[in-house]
């Protein structure tokens, strides 16, 4: 984006702002996972395709927090376990949750935000990165390489591709037979049962803006850096082409994908069980002028905290009454490791 930035925390003004054509023709930024609880950060300005890539650069050792760090694991498999004993106990309302867990590392000197940025985009050229600076904490960084489109829209038509249901990828097979492996797997009740979770909500979701909606009956594997997933592709049109990107974004989110079913219990769980989310399992990207959109789920990132001299990577997964614990943690390992990765981490 170019030239002077107007900044909101706030959806639907930063659309009506663009919509009306005075300051910019786009809006780039993130929406916090619970809106309720934290601001969005928004960027009014400019477009310009023209993308300028500094090089990568040197980056300090990053040191593990080890306190902090073995308490976080602590938690969050209490947090399973909990999670785990009401999902099982009869009659409970609870059908799925999805519990996050943090690993922090400090740095001395300074890191370059957009130079570590760049690794991201680097190491993960199919994914979509991301990079926005808090409205509310200047000097602090979400950034990321996001797996998962969350919502396009282009005039009245609407896409979207949303994931649920993981497995870790193996990396000493040829990616065709880790492939079969991961179907094997991830065609299975317990996973298809959270999948189908997901698309139903997406689906109600747009119901009341879109009458005719396509997807396919299963859904696909998609690939992400060190996993599998089921992802389902969506294809919609709207009625009114004109619907503001504000009402989808409240129709659909937190979706499953990153909250649970219902969302309203899973909501209250989270912000009792964890430290606060603010833009992980958000959403990241851009709407413009003509009321076309693109958002894509903060996901596979990190936050840098220029002021602490400190790095949060966050991951989590999505539990079910069938989940294990073991296997909910190597989740979630697999997707702190594509995040070390950009730190150089074995």
């Amino acid at each position: 984006m170019d030239g002077p930035l107007i900044c909101y925390d706030n959806l639907a003004e930063a659309e009506a702002a663009v919509r009306a054509g005075a300051y910019g023709n786009l809006v780039a930024g993130a929406i916090p996972f619970d809106t309720e609880l934290a601001g969005s950060s928004l960027y009014l300005g400019w477009r310009n395709d023209a993308r300028t890539r500094p090089g990568a650069g040197a980056h300090p050792e990053f040191r593990c927090d080890i306190e902090f760090n073995d308490a976080a694991i602590a938690n969050y498999l209490r947090l399973i376990d909990d999670a785990l004993t009401q999902l099982r106990a009869p009659g409970t309302d609870l059908e799925k949750i999805v519990i996050s867990r943090c690993e922090r590392y400090f740095y001395d000197g300074v890191v370059d935000p957009h130079a570590l940025f760049e690794r991201f985009a680097e190491l993960y050229p199919n994914a979509r990165s991301y990079f926005v600076e808090h409205l509310d904490h200047p000097g602090v960084y979400t950034m990321g390489a996001s797996p998962e489109l969350f919502l396009a829209k282009s005039g009245a038509t609407i896409t979207m591709t949303p994931l649920a249901g993981t497995v870790l990828r193996d990396t000493r097979l040829p990616d065709s037979e880790d492939k079969e492996r991961a179907r094997a797997i991830l065609f299975d009740d317990k996973y298809l049962a959270e999948h189908r979770h997901l698309v139903d909500f997406m689906v109600k979701g747009l119901a009341a803006f879109c009458p005719d909606l396509d997807y396919p009956g299963d859904p696909e594997l998609v690939k992400a850096p060190g996993v599998w997933h089921l992802g389902t592709p969506i294809t919609a049109r709207l009625i009114d082409p004109e619907t503001p990107v504000t009402d989808l974004v409240a129709a659909l989110h937190p979706s499953p994908a990153v909250c649970g079913v219902p969302q309203a219990l899973s909501r209250r769980m989270i912000a009792d069980y964890e430290p606060a989310r603010a833009y992980y399992g958000g959403l990241v990207g851009w709407l413009d002028s003509t009321g076309d959109c693109e958002f894509h789920m903060a996901l596979r990132g990190l936050e840098l905290d220029s002021h602490r001299s400190d790095l949060t990577l966050r991951a989590g997964g999505g539990v079910v009454s069938r989940s294990r614990i073991d296997d909910e943690f190597a989740e979630t390992s697999a997707k702190l490791a594509t995040m070390r990765r950009v730190l150089g981490i074995p």
